[in-house]
């Protein structure tokens, strides 16, 4: 508990010293000065320079590690890969991440993967302490299986952490991508010291992270948060899980890329479309709306499910303009239960996918090194 205590203070506030760590955490300073010791001597902290304009001896700040140790963080996606380094603090090397699109088959993505994390493992001085894998679909987190991945189904029954690990003897964890949106916003993004919060990302499909009491919420099985697979309309458009009408066909990314593909008869992905509807070469006021008005349902029912004190949005389409929000949010006043909504702040997200990938090995190590008294 004293590990955990001291990782998430610093994971909070950024470089502290031992005497702040003291102060911020409770922990007496002897037991504070001996968990210092070990964790650096596990790679995960560093003693960084001493603080400027100090009057006497100043002491040293520690902080998660910088320079002698990295991460690697893994996005599968729909359409591509990404893999990347970053320190244990979430600050990721813009020169060394890879981008593919994704293979056909899960062994011509597995092989990719390995060659990517092998390299970025071996071009530098740092000590590689884990890889995280942001991961669609349903998640077996105790047997790091992927049970089911509408978007993705070359993963289906797959383990990609575990065969990762096995290729390269790397630490690996496999977090479904929503659960790990919710982890990079809470430790990198506008959810610091949030207990209670939810993440919704609307990008290829449609998930529901959920922080309550300070604990991410996981079901019976880790399966809890597929908001996207509610059914809205019965005959509707097929939806990657066999169902029709599910919201992430109608409230997403991909619906509305999907949409506008159709009626303009040109297939288009969503980083196509977004500078076009920017700048006013694609008029699409009766899609986007219709995608706003699916949306604002799912923005309600998380509202009214789970009282979260603010409600985070991840999306490409909503960055098309401030009125996009905007519209979601009165559409959704509308439809929630008043009490709930009041009380709620909905906010974009601005942490993205390949911060959730490490964010997922940063919790697993963290959670490693010091689990808390309930884990």
């Amino acid at each position: 508990m004293t590990v955990r205590k001291v990782l998430e203070s610093l994971q909070t506030h950024g470089p502290l010293s031992r005497a702040d760590l003291t102060r911020d955490t409770g922990i007496s300073a002897p037991t504070v000065s001996k968990v210092v010791v070990d964790l650096i001597d596990s790679g995960l902290l560093e003693e960084g320079a001493a603080p400027d304009n100090t009057v006497g001896r100043p002491g040293k700040k520690i902080q998660l590690a910088r320079d002698q140790a990295q991460v690697i963080g893994v996005v599968l996606d729909q359409h591509t890969c990404v893999v990347l380094t970053a320190s244990l603090d979430g600050q990721i090397d813009g020169e060394r991440i890879s981008t593919f699109a994704t293979p056909g088959t899960y062994d011509a993505l597995l092989d990719q993967l390995t060659a990517s994390v092998k390299r970025f493992d071996e071009d530098t001085g740092s000590q590689t302490l884990g890889v995280g894998l942001s991961t669609p679909g349903l998640v077996d987190e105790e047997h790091e299986r992927c049970l089911f991945s509408p978007n993705l189904q070359i993963i289906n029954h797959q383990t990609p952490a575990v065969d990762l690990t096995n290729r390269t003897g790397l630490d690996a964890v496999c977090f479904q991508e929503t659960k790990a949106l919710c982890m990079a916003e809470r430790l990198y993004g506008n959810a610091r010291g949030l207990e209670d919060f939810t993440m919704m990302d609307m990008s290829t499909g449609l998930g529901l992270g959920v922080f309550s009491g300070g604990e991410l919420l996981r079901g019976h099985n880790g399966l809890a948060g597929e908001l996207g697979h509610i059914t809205v309309d019965p005959t509707g458009k097929l939806c990657g899980c066999g169902n029709h009408g599910c919201l992430e066909t109608l409230a997403t990314d991909s619906a509305l890329t999907a949409m506008l593909s159709e009626r303009l008869n040109q297939k288009f992905l969503i980083e196509d479309i977004i500078p076009q509807l920017r700048n006013g070469q694609i008029q699409a006021p009766d899609e986007l709306n219709r995608v706003c008005e699916y949306l604002s349902i799912a923005v309600a029912a998380a509202i009214n499910l789970f009282n979260p004190a603010t409600l985070f949005l991840y999306g490409r389409f909503l960055s098309i303009n401030a009125a996009i929000p905007e519209q979601v949010v009165r559409m959704a006043r509308r439809r929630t239960l008043d009490p709930a909504f009041e009380q709620c702040s909905v906010q974009m997200a601005i942490t993205n996918k390949q911060q959730g990938s490490i964010a997922a090995i940063v919790h697993h190590l963290t959670r490693s090194a010091g689990p808390r008294m309930s884990e």
